[in-house]
């Protein structure tokens, strides 16, 4: 028991996502530490992955500053410099309505860090609606009118195998197999299967099969700054 919790722990601690999504992301994390800047954590809460994020949800989870719905934000304006916003977009309705309101709140060169699943089992928080492939994801905020800086895989193919065995195993085994079956894969793909996307997660065809995909945006700068 205490080794398979060892095991949990590390696969839970172990950042996953590949280098270049890890890097866009810290670049709009960064604007949290200067002064007068407001990054905007869409979809954020309950964990706070900066202490200056300003937090914005449906629901009043701990860690949420602003309660909203993503398709109406409570929020001006050009206001915001910038977005950070990770597995939300799945979860949404109307996502174009939501990529635009996102637009709406930027101010004109800010940047918006975006992630969400491709290659994932039904998940849901109101509901699961759609996911994106890196090439869908450059539509839909292209259409909102932002620019696509980059884009990519965010979370490799061997991720989406094993999440995508674990939620066949947690769901369709009997109850007396369901947990031992859980905890042997969990150990073997720990082991033997998620390390290969070190190698796989960086290579040309990790879209493929990606788990989840990201893209860094920026909304074009119009006119003088205000």
């Amino acid at each position: 028991m205490a080794v398979t919790a060892a095991v949990l722990r590390r696969w839970n601690a172990n950042d996953r996502r590949t280098q270049a999504s890890r890097i866009a992301s810290a670049a709009v994390l960064a604007l949290c530490d200067l002064p007068d800047r407001v990054v905007l954590g869409l979809g954020g809460g309950p964990m706070l992955i900066h202490p200056k994020i300003v937090n914005v949800n449906i629901e009043p989870f701990a860690n949420v500053t602003v309660v909203g719905d993503a398709h109406r934000l409570p929020i001006a304006d050009n206001s915001v410099d910038a977005v950070h916003c990770e597995a939300v977009f799945e979860h949404l309705a109307d996502p174009h309505i939501a990529a635009a309101e996102m637009q709406r709140v930027m101010k004109p060169g800010a940047i918006a860090f975006v992630c969400t699943p491709f290659m994932q089992s039904f998940h849901g928080y109101p509901s699961h609606c759609q996911n994106f492939t890196h090439v869908g994801h450059c539509r839909l905020f292209d259409r909102a009118g932002l620019e696509i800086v980059e884009s990519g895989t965010c979370v490799g193919p061997a991720w989406t195998l094993t999440g995508i065995i674990l939620a066949f195993l947690s769901t369709y085994l009997p109850r007396v197999l369901r947990w031992p079956a859980l905890a042997a894969w969990t150990i073997f793909s720990l082991m033997f299967i998620r390390p290969l996307d070190r190698w796989l997660a960086s290579s040309d065809q990790a879209y493929v099969l990606a788990s989840t995909t990201y893209v860094l945006v920026r909304k074009p700068i119009t006119g003088p700054a205000e």
